[in-house]
């Protein structure tokens, strides 16, 4: 097969010009460890493979079409969210006007979640894919190069007779499946990493550079879609996350992200991690995401140890009665346990709350300011984010509560 020339894209969020916000103009300046995981798969198949890297608040579109389009594509991969699917069909669409040929696809966090009302509506996208894309979007390019039927595809989005169709997703990646992945391409991102600057909030030191260990998460919360990842929670040896590690540190990298949904599903491996990082000498602080229920406070004292700067807990509300809602696992007594421990450990302890949820009503909307919001958290974070596709649960958006 002659290699192809594959670009993956990540649009922009937003298309209003937001160069004037000092803040948060570098907020979105990490491509997607899942993006660059799968560019470094679609890499070791034997295919020429680019990075376009488009979510910088204001990136015009016409921009990013056009550095897509100077690289001479056959494919495009589009990883698309809910509030960046609108623009990455409009790229796609200036793409295939200048260099017809190439074949885009989209994949991302949208289009498991609503595959046919993803492929319905945008024509610009020829293909997408559902579930993780590392074993289907490389089998797709080689189909499509041998002149193959690519309707077997695990995972794909296609249209038939005017109808969109949805193949059942590739198997998830387990255990030593996960192991053999390449590397993320960090060299695919021009100056990694010393240009990469995520939100101010979110780090110690610059340097500093995300890695993701794990995918999937055990828990039940109602806003949240896991038609990418599933509800079992997978992991990264922890000799594989200690080879990662180890590589960023040579970088010069002097704090990690870890954007795992939940690092800290699994205590065990986490004490483990903490263990080899001291044994290692890792000198770069590091934050995580966790849940209320998981950590105890010898666990977070041997975090901070190793370098733990700050958690980030999905605390979504300060009343008992949203919470049995959307996040029933969890009691607001114990959320606020877990907020003192970490403090007490030295670590910061970063609040994410929803603004609205379908329950809400004017009784509980000051519940968070006279308790988790006034009390617990070092910093907190309340997103605003545009409708999305319904949840399971409740058949309503799960952040603006609308049918």
């Amino acid at each position: 097969m002659r290699p192809r020339t594959v670009v993956f894209v990540e649009p922009p969020y937003v298309c209003w010009d937001r160069r004037m916000d000092r803040v948060r103009e570098g907020e979105e300046d990490i491509p997607g460890i899942g993006t660059l995981v799968l560019a470094a798969v679609t890499r070791a198949a034997g295919h020429r493979v680019h990075v376009v890297d488009g979510k910088r608040s204001g990136t015009p579109l016409d921009e990013v079409a056009r550095r897509v389009v100077a690289l001479e594509p056959d494919h495009v991969g589009f990883s698309a969210t809910t509030i960046s699917i609108h623009n990455a069909a409009r790229i796609a669409e200036r793409v295939k006007a200048l260099v017809p040929r190439t074949v885009t696809t989209v994949g991302g966090p949208h289009v498991s979640a609503v595959p046919v009302e993803t492929l319905a509506p945008f024509s610009s996208f020829d293909y997408g894919v559902v579930g993780e894309g590392e074993r289907s979007y490389p089998e797709l390019i080689a189909r499509l190069a041998a002149a193959e039927d690519p309707r077997g595809v695990a995972g794909l989005v296609y249209r038939e007779d005017g109808t969109v169709r949805t193949n059942p997703p590739a198997p998830y990646l387990d255990g030593e499946a996960l192991d053999q992945l390449p590397d993320p391409a960090w060299d695919l991102v021009p100056d990694f990493p010393l240009r990469l600057q995520p939100n101010v909030f979110t780090y110690r030191a610059s340097p500093v550079a995300s890695v993701v260990t794990s995918r999937g998460c055990p828990f039940s919360c109602s806003f949240c879609d896991r038609s990418t990842s599933g509800r079992k929670g997978r992991f990264h040896g922890v000799d594989y996350v200690v080879r990662l590690c180890r590589r960023l540190a040579d970088l010069g990298v002097r704090h990690i992200l870890f954007y795992d949904d939940l690092f800290t599903v699994s205590r065990r491996r986490v004490l483990e991690l903490c263990e080899r990082f001291l044994a290692e000498g890792f000198r770069f602080t590091w934050s995580c995401n966790s849940h209320p229920n998981l950590l105890d406070p010898a666990t977070l004292r041997l975090m901070r140890r190793t370098g733990c700067w700050q958690i980030a807990y999905g605390i979504e509300s300060g009343s008992q009665r949203v919470l049995d809602l959307v996040k029933h696992e969890v009691k607001f007594p114990r959320m606020l346990e877990t907020l003192r421990e970490t403090r007490a450990a030295g670590i910061r302890a970063k609040g994410l709350l929803m603004m609205r949820t379908a329950s809400r009503r004017p009784s509980t909307s000051s519940a968070p300011r006279r308790s988790t919001w006034c009390r617990s958290p070092s910093s907190r974070r309340i997103p605003a984010p545009p409708r999305t596709p319904p949840c399971a649960s409740t058949g309503r958006s799960p952040r603006t509560g609308s049918a």
